[in-house]
């Protein structure tokens, strides 16, 4: 919502060393038509005036970064791994601004998913991009001397506790982060990564109105692994 992508552009004026944004695949015109971002924009404000601010947010989303690599090991992305990108410097060569196009790998690394039902690479069920099989994590990080992915984008029943799921032997990392998304009742969690390279989550459980939880302030300690999962 507004207050939400407000937030968190402040965030990044304030502190622009230390927050970094990358773009989702609803940071997109198309999508935010479709899910909801533009009608909340002309609700809530005169008719022109919450067009202009829509179109604001989507000159912002546009020049929004796909991708980060911490410390040369570890890559962040939103989506995943696509057929088109073989070696990591190609992300450096994808230009902005951008409207996300409906296939190639800018459109795959905001909508691609791991998947090992499928072996190497396979059509999505979204009806967009593609997904992905372990083998194809696993070659990948090898080439380009990547040690994790860490990525979003997708909740899967094995992760509605704790919010996120290792894949590959621990060489690609989803973490989910918006607790009871469509009333599914998931845990959410924040990952932390230490000096060491240790991986740290942050649990978040949501808290129901009357629940022994909010009454009591219950909450979860902090989950540790190493970054290959172990």
């Amino acid at each position: 919502g507004i207050e939400t992508v407000t937030m968190l552009m402040c965030f990044k004026i304030k502190y622009p060393t230390r927050v970094y944004m990358l773009r989702g695949n609803h940071e997109d015109a198309n999508t935010t038509l479709i899910y909801g971002f533009y009608d909340e924009c002309i609700s809530r404000f005169p008719k022109d005036e919450g067009e202009l601010l829509w179109h604001i947010f989507m000159m912002v989303f546009n020049m929004m970064p796909l991708t980060a690599i911490v410390a040369d090991r570890i890559l962040c992305m939103h989506g995943g791994l696509s057929p088109h990108l073989n070696d990591i410097t190609m992300l450096e060569k994808i230009p902005r601004p951008s409207i996300v196009p409906p296939y190639g790998m800018m459109c795959d690394v905001l909508w691609s998913d791991p998947d090992d039902r499928y072996p190497g690479w396979a059509l999505s069920a979204r009806g967009i991009s593609f997904t992905f099989s372990s083998k194809v994590v696993k070659e990948f990080c090898e080439t380009n001397n990547i040690d994790l992915i860490v990525r979003g984008h997708q909740l899967t029943a094995d992760m509605f506790r704790g919010g996120y799921k290792y894949f590959a032997d621990g060489r690609l990392l989803t973490i989910f982060s918006a607790p009871n998304y469509l009333n599914m009742k998931n845990d959410s969690c924040v990952l932390h990564i230490s000096r060491k390279f240790k991986c740290h989550f942050t649990v978040f459980r949501p808290i129901f109105i009357g629940s022994a939880e909010a009454q009591n302030g219950t909450e979860e300690a902090p989950r540790a692994t190493s970054l290959d999962g172990s």
